[in-house]
């Protein structure tokens, strides 16, 4: 025996009304289908998504269902002016969508004639008989425009302008308010410039969304969007426009706050970009901040400067040790610094600075030069004279004769324009 279901269906189609309320119940026994008529050449098609669940309210199973439509002049009895079968369609969550008409095309004039009734059975997984709902539903086609007028031999539920403002989709028992099934669709979509695909905001458009209200909300512990073996969310922008804009002054991205297990990735096959000014100047701190577990870890300004609680680190892949650390030298000021080797002749030689390197620092404040000599015997070596563009170093042996030999060198120079930093005092903003 079939399990007893009820079926729930809200039916949107070109002025085509399906009046249902609460749906009927299938009855306690199956009966056979009449056959399925011949198709008109001017066939039509219409959405048709409802829901199934059992007695108690409750989604049927998940899994493949098998539909029989069926289009009569009368509420009992009589002959069937259309009928088709659909089979294999997908519930998930007792909710189904399939196009009246898909597998067998509606004649346009079956729906310019009066009243209609649809009669729908279902079959479930391992079911050998269809069960019939009772009553059968009436369509009311009244206000539906005659084949004439309508432009085209196949109509789709969609080719009618229609709108749904002030209307309220809701949906109780774990199902859908708002569903779409057919893949690769849009369940909600705003077309051209200015137009809002969903919007939360107070009785007046006028005036500025208040706290609390949302536009996409799940109440309780439900959720607002949500991906199943998908995206939960996918968004994309034509060009360079903004894909997604976090309104108010804070705008934030989340992951699970009840989940203190929940890790945050952000993954792109190309580059990451973060533009601390993107309104070009506009205002505000320009800062970005990475924290850890509520605490400042570190900070970037507008100027590039990176500012860090923990040691700046390397990480170094050795042949026999492992991957190891190396770690950044602080220093109280900003120094850049450049290495190299000379050699003296007579006792004398002068070095020049690098040209690139001349140009990251400022040479025309005091700058600090270490020497070091290379050789066998002892050499006593000095920097005599120090210009911003080279510096001389003179050697003699321990019998005061010329040093004839090579050293080595390291220069330490003010970074151009960190020339007066030294210990900086920061206020680490931890805030929101």
């Amino acid at each position: 025996m079939s399990v007893k279901r009820v079926l729930l269906v809200v039916l949107i189609a070109s002025a085509v009304v399906l009046a249902v309320g609460v749906g009927p119940r299938f009855a306690n026994t199956a009966r056979a289908l009449p056959a399925a008529q011949e198709p008109d050449p001017t066939g039509v098609t219409i959405p048709y998504p409802g829901r199934l669940s059992d007695e108690g309210g409750q989604p049927v199973a998940d899994g493949p269902y098998d539909f029989t439509f069926a289009l009569y002049d009368a509420e009992t009895g009589g002959k069937p002016l259309w009928s088709e079968v659909q089979e294999g369609v997908p519930v998930e969550g007792g909710a189904f969508a399939v196009m009246l008409g898909d597998a067998e095309p509606i004649p346009a004039a079956l729906l310019t004639g009066g009243e209609r009734w649809l009669a729908v059975g279902v079959r479930g997984p391992g079911e050998a008989e269809f069960t019939a709902l009772t009553p059968r539903q009436r369509l009311s086609a009244a206000s539906l425009a005659s084949p004439a007028s309508l432009g085209a031999p196949a109509l789709t539920g969609t080719t009618c302008a229609h709108t749904h403002e002030g209307e309220m989709w809701s949906a109780t028992g774990g199902t859908k308010g708002l569903y779409l099934s057919t893949a690769g669709g849009y369940g909600l979509e705003a077309w051209s410039s200015g137009n809002i695909g969903v919007l939360g905001i107070s009785t007046s458009a006028a005036v500025a969304m208040p706290s609390g209200m949302n536009g996409l909300y799940g109440i309780g512990d439900s959720y607002g969007v949500v991906g199943t073996g998908g995206y939960g969310g996918y968004f994309a922008g034509y060009d360079d426009h903004q894909d997604l804009i976090l309104g108010g002054g804070v705008g934030r991205i989340n992951t699970d706050p009840n989940d203190l297990g929940s890790d945050l990735y952000l993954s792109s096959n190309g580059d990451v970009t973060i533009k601390l000014d993107n309104d070009s100047g506009g205002g505000g701190a320009n800062v970005l901040y990475i924290r850890s577990r509520g605490h400042l870890a570190c900070s970037i300004n507008d100027g590039g400067d990176l500012a860090c609680t923990g040691a700046k680190n390397a990480v170094v892949e050795t042949t026999d040790y492992g991957t190891r650390k190396l770690y950044a030298v602080e220093s109280p000021e900003v120094w850049f610094e450049d290495f190299g080797t000379a050699s003296l002749v007579d006792g004398e030689a002068m070095v020049a600075f690098d040209p690139i390197f001349a140009e990251t620092v400022n040479l025309e404040v005091d700058y600090h030069v270490f020497v070091t000599p290379l050789g066998e015997e002892p050499v006593l070596l000095f920097v005599t004279d120090k210009s911003a563009t080279a510096f001389t170093v003179r050697g003699v042996t321990l019998d005061g004769k010329p040093a004839q030999c090579s050293f080595d060198y390291r220069i330490a120079a003010k970074r151009l324009g960190y020339e007066d930093v030294r210990l900086e005092e920061t206020t680490w903003q931890e805030g929101e």
